[in-house]
């Protein structure tokens, strides 16, 4: 029996797309990097060119992908961000237009576009491109290419002529997990996922409706719920999580609370659901955004179920820590649904899951079929603390919150994790990828910060050449391959805000929050390994030189074992990072270690002189005595690049300690329990056996004794005389 090969062959979808029918859903679940988009590419080409049939059927196919707009760096016009839907249309082109750009429908009318891209109403509006017209034009083409955020839209707007037109295909290829686009978010007209939207249906919008005559007892029930959330009178039975930084606690009230609680203020009334749509109607709808009927249908369903949990409407606020009420809203999340009338779908998605019967919740009116014949591999993760062991080894997580970093309030470690991420980069010709948010992405293009990528190469040795460490967007780059090769770095994870666990994950599990959990989770890991996967560490061998690492500075939770093994990363200096004084324990380390390598003890006037310690003045003099010596053992000891690399590179550049060795403020050495901590936690081990020992030594003319942490007295004798010839 033959290893099934982990790259998706064309033949392999093509069979298994030509055995679907309309209503039919094939998701494809193969590792990143196995070739899946590729694949189909060459699938779609080899069924509108049949090589079986005489005469060119008319086969049409709709890609959505994530985006389809690219988008160029003000500040470089040379850095553009790919966007799959342009990358899908040039490897379509690519393989349709030798064949097929020769022809025209008319021969009076210019020759059609094979491939041709939709964008959105803002780009078009930006760009002096006609939205309607896209449309029209489209059908003309053998490949659509629409962004997921056109997808409900098209499949499920019978009233709209514009987007039937695109419905009127063969076959829809959808790359990369849809779920955010099919789910519909009372007024998230923001677009961030990792922001939390705010509903129209405000308190002070009820009241202005009730004022008019305009409420019907539906929008007036809810209203006395509001009234009664201010009170505290929902406190105890709302979902609720505290914010310390703001000092404010979220409330949301949903499921069986709500439910009662809403049924309690109808109290037997027969709903009004006309008057509830024209009220929401009224403050949501635009010429170019509607609420979908799928929204009132779920709303009318959850109402009358005898069940009466449904997760997926409720009421949210914040209450400040003085107690006063803000943001109190009526919210709702709901599935798009699509009609079964839609031709065979085929979905590419590494991380789909069969057992959590994600496409299943996602287009319930089909037959969800998963394929999973490519094996994966899993993606080796190092990373900087075991949650296990952190407090016993006295380790921490060294992951920045992003607020923080973005508002300057961590500048110490911003600084350490550039430097850290710089000198990972170093000697990898394919540089790195760092993965962060859109805004600390943004800040860290400040150039007053770019020196701090290469801050521990400071002459002697070089700066990272330009564009050695590039950033991406979490929530952004899926299916991107602009940066195969490349190490890649994330500083934090891919959080999304807890009402994404609570509500976003709503409208696929209405009833279970068990399911709701296990979907939020798993939309986590599955942003978390895409991302990680940008630079398809898989695809190289192990043990090869250009085989990319993964390093996260956070620990990423258990992972399936099939996608991902992890393992410890050590930094090449320790932080500590709840200290003032972060980076001089290592420092400390790493200093004592070379001297130790050269002298055989660690005098402590060296550690002073080096201004790792406040200096006492007996310990001043004793270095003005002893530097020269040092100095000219480190250039006459053939063996000191080796043995004591950092003080060597100190000879000829001062400031190399602070670069090599983060930045550092002299502490006070005047406890010596203090000092030898420093040295029996190194990594070191020759550290461990060092205890001080106080050694006669005349300075100025005057006998003193000054500390050397040395093994034996005698080798603390040794190491000083060697300082003092």
């Amino acid at each position: 029996m033959t290893t099934p090969t982990s790259k998706v062959e064309r033949d392999q979808l093509r069979r298994r797309i030509e055995g679907a029918s309309h209503g039919h859903v094939l998701v494809i679940v193969a590792p990143p990097g196995s070739g899946k988009s590729k694949a189909m590419y060459e699938a779609v080409y080899d069924m509108v060119l049949d090589p079986d049939l005489l005469l060119f059927r008319r086969f049409r196919a709709l890609w959505a992908t994530h985006g389809t707009q690219e988008k160029t760096d003000p500040k470089d016009s040379t850095r553009v961000r790919r966007a799959l839907g342009q990358e899908a249309r040039e490897h379509l082109s690519g393989l349709l237009n030798p064949r097929l750009s020769f022809l025209t429908y008319d021969p009076f009318e210019p020759a059609w576009e094979v491939v041709n891209v939709l964008y959105g109403r803002d780009y078009c509006a930006a760009n002096q491109i006609d939205y309607e017209q896209q449309f029209t034009t489209s059908r003309n083409s053998v490949v659509s290419v629409i962004s997921h955020a056109h997808l409900p839209m098209v499949l499920n707007n019978p009233s709209n002529p514009n987007y039937q037109k695109l419905k009127d295909v063969s076959l829809i290829v959808i790359d990369e997990d849809p779920t955010s686009s099919f789910i519909y978010t009372l007024g998230a007209a923001r677009k961030d996922p990792t922001v939390t939207a705010n509903s129209p249906i405000t308190r002070d919008f009820l009241q202005t409706r009730q004022s008019l005559g305009q409420a019907g007892n539906i929008e007036q029930a809810i209203l006395r719920l509001m009234d009664r959330a201010t009170t505290g009178a929902f406190d105890a039975e709302a979902e609720h999580v505290t914010n310390r930084r703001r000092k404010s606690t979220s409330y949301s009230l949903t499921g069986a609370a709500f439910w009662k609680a809403l049924a309690q203020e109808l109290d037997g009334a027969v709903p009004d659901f006309r008057h509830f749509q024209d009220s929401l109607r009224a403050a949501v709808d635009t010429d170019t955004e509607r609420i979908p009927a799928d929204f009132f249908a779920a709303f009318t369903e959850d109402l009358a179920s005898p069940k009466a949990e449904s997760a997926r409407f409720g009421l949210t606020w914040i209450k400040a820590a003085d107690h006063t009420i803000r943001g109190m809203q009526f919210r709702g999340d709901v599935l798009r649904r699509i009609p079964r009338d839609t031709p065979p779908i085929v979905v590419l998605d590494a991380y789909a899951s069969r057992e959590l019967r994600q496409y299943e919740r996602l287009f319930p009116n089909h037959t969800v079929t998963y394929v999973e014949e490519w094996p994966f591999t899993p993606l080796d993760i190092e990373h900087t603390t075991d949650l296990d062991d952190a407090e016993d080894e006295g380790e921490v997580d060294l992951g920045i919150d992003r607020v923080n970093l973005v508002a300057g309030k961590q500048p110490q470690l911003r600084n350490y994790l550039m430097a850290e991420t710089g000198e990972l980069t170093r000697g990898h010709p394919a540089g790195t990828l760092m993965l962060s948010y859109r805004n600390v992405i943004k800040h860290l293009e400040d150039p007053e910060l770019q020196a701090r990528w290469s801050w521990r190469s400071s002459p002697p040795l070089t700066a990272l050449p330009p564009k050695a460490v590039e950033t991406m967007w979490w929530f952004s780059g899926r299916g991107i391959n602009s940066f195969d090769g490349r190490h890649v770095v994330a500083w934090h994870p891919p959080h999304r805000p807890v009402t994404y666990r609570w509500h976003t994950m709503a409208a696929l599990a209405p009833h279970s929050p068990s399911d709701r959990n296990q979907l939020a989770r798993h939309a986590f890991q599955s942003e978390l390994l895409q991302m990680l996967h940008r630079g398809r560490q898989t695809n190289y061998p192990v043990g090869t030189p250009d085989r990319p690492r993964v390093v996260l500075f956070f620990h990423p939770g258990e992972l399936p074992p099939t996608w991902a093994t992890t393992r410890p990363f050590q930094p090449q200096l320790r932080f500590s990072r709840h200290a003032k004084n972060p980076l001089h324990p290592a420092a400390v380390q790493a200093i004592a270690a070379e001297l130790h390598a050269l002298l055989g003890g660690v005098p402590q006037a060296c550690l002073a002189g080096l201004e790792l310690y406040t200096a006492k003045p007996m310990e001043k003099a004793l270095w003005t005595s002893i530097e020269p010596e040092l100095r000219l053992l480190l250039k006459t000891d053939p063996a000191a690049p080796v043995k004591a690399p950092v003080l060597f590179a100190w000879t000829t550049h001062p400031d190399v300690l602070q670069h090599r060795l983060g930045e550092f403020k002299a502490a006070d050495g005047s406890t010596t329990a203090l000092i030898a901590g420093a040295l029996h936690s190194a990594d070191e081990p020759a550290l461990h056996a060092l205890t001080k020992h106080d050694v006669k030594v005349v300075v100025a003319g005057r006998a003193s004794t000054t500390r050397v942490f040395a093994a034996t007295t005698s080798d603390a004798e040794r190491a000083l005389r060697r300082l003092l010839r």
